[in-house]
């Protein structure tokens, strides 16, 4: 008796209160996936551009908003260098997903990854190397690629691919 009433709840929430799943239309992703600066006087995040999705700096006090890439892909998932000097980021272009640093003052961007699987999740380690995920293999795993040489290291120690 106690199960019943507490789906009918869940339903009664779902119906009234609007499951995102169940909705026909979704919010648009603005500001997306914030990543605050190593200085705390800025914000990166992902905004869609026509049918882009581009990295956007802001200044946390003023809110002045600088558009930092312009290459009509869609990006997302920015990561700020230790410095604040480059943020990386994951870009789906020509049919694959691949890790990229994007350099905060020139804007100019580079490519880390080559992979024909996807790349994602960078994040900015202790050593100046990008940690991201990768699904090379059967199972997600863990490399580290050198922003300044794109050498790459698998961390992950258990994998079917050598």
């Amino acid at each position: 008796m106690m199960k019943v009433g507490v789906l009918a709840i869940a339903g009664v929430v779902l119906a009234l209160g609007g499951c995102s799943l169940l909705q026909p239309e979704q919010p648009e992703y603005r500001y997306w996936e914030p990543a605050v600066s190593p200085d705390g006087s800025r914000v990166a995040y992902s905004s869609p551009v026509g049918e882009a999705f581009e990295l956007f700096l802001m200044e946390l006090e003023g809110g002045e908003e600088v558009h930092l890439t312009r290459n009509g892909y869609i990006n997302w998932g920015p990561s700020w260098s230790a410095d604040g000097a480059q943020i990386a980021f994951v870009s789906q272009r020509d049919d694959n997903i691949d890790i990229y640093v994007v350099d905060v003052a020139s804007g100019e961007e580079k490519r880390l990854t080559t992979h024909e699987k996807e790349d994602v999740n960078p994040g900015w380690g202790p050593d100046g190397r990008i940690l991201f995920n990768s699904s090379r293999s059967e199972a997600w795993e863990l490399y580290a690629v050198d922003p300044e040489s794109t050498e790459l290291e698998r961390l992950s120690p258990f994998s079917a691919e050598p």
